[in-house]
């Protein structure tokens, strides 16, 4: 069954964007009296009916809203640095959302080789990933400097983690106890984070971590980072 996108499903109708209907009516051809199911990206999810196949305007009445065994996240927050290359980072989310990441911030640091990304471009992304994944969780996106994040997420509720690499730094992540459901996972840019970026994380509660024995590239280790939490998720 075909999952769209409305911000809003409480309702007994809903209409659909321009481009969600382009896409229900035009692409995937749906009719009057066509079954699909619509999600509004927070982890809800409602069986409906086409009740207006307009390929602007596209009107669904909701049937039931579906609660049992329904895809949301794996409770990751996901902080990265983008890459020279926006391909990858687009790859990278959205291979994350398929996999079922809770949130996506990109991180403006000292050693970034790119500092803004076009974040509705993404949003778009986002979307198609999570219709195509047919989860519920659309995980909110956005930049930020790395010093703002730190002194943005001081929630003691959450496992906090830097990876960089270090001969030192021996912690495998995939090994680190989790104490809470949710995680902050920090990866830096290619030249990896500074000196004092690693200093401010670690007076702030992060535990500086490794993703492997192999150098990864940054998509990879987001990627890494995802499959962990999962895995974590499914333990608890």
């Amino acid at each position: 069954m075909h999952y769209f996108h409305s911000p809003d499903i409480s309702q007994p109708f809903v209409t659909l964007s321009n481009e969600e209907s382009e896409h229900c009516v035009r692409v995937m051809r749906h009719r009057e009296g066509d079954v699909v199911r619509v999600t509004d990206g927070c982890g809800h999810l409602a069986e409906a009916v086409v009740a207006e196949a307009h390929p602007k305007k596209c009107l669904l009445e909701i049937r039931q809203h579906i609660t049992d065994n329904l895809l949301t996240h794996n409770g990751l927050h996901l902080a990265v640095a983008p890459t020279k290359n926006a391909d990858r980072m687009e790859w990278l989310l959205e291979k994350a959302i398929e996999i079922g990441i809770c949130s996506l911030t990109f991180l403006q640091c000292a050693h970034s080789e790119r500092t803004h990304l076009n974040l509705e471009r993404l949003q778009r992304l986002a979307i198609a990933a999570l219709k195509q994944s047919q989860t519920t969780w659309l995980p909110p996106l956005k930049m930020t400097k790395f010093t703002d994040f730190i002194h943005q997420n001081t929630n003691t509720q959450t496992d906090k983690f830097i990876a960089w690499c270090d001969e030192n730094n021996q912690r495998q992540l995939v090994d680190m106890p989790r104490q809470f459901s949710e995680m902050i996972l920090l990866i830096g840019p290619e030249g990896d984070f500074s000196e004092e970026e690693i200093a401010l994380a670690c007076e702030s509660g992060y535990t500086e971590v490794k993703l492997g024995d192999r150098r990864l590239r940054t998509e990879t280790a987001g990627l890494y980072g995802c499959l962990v939490a999962s895995v974590n998720a499914l333990q608890k």
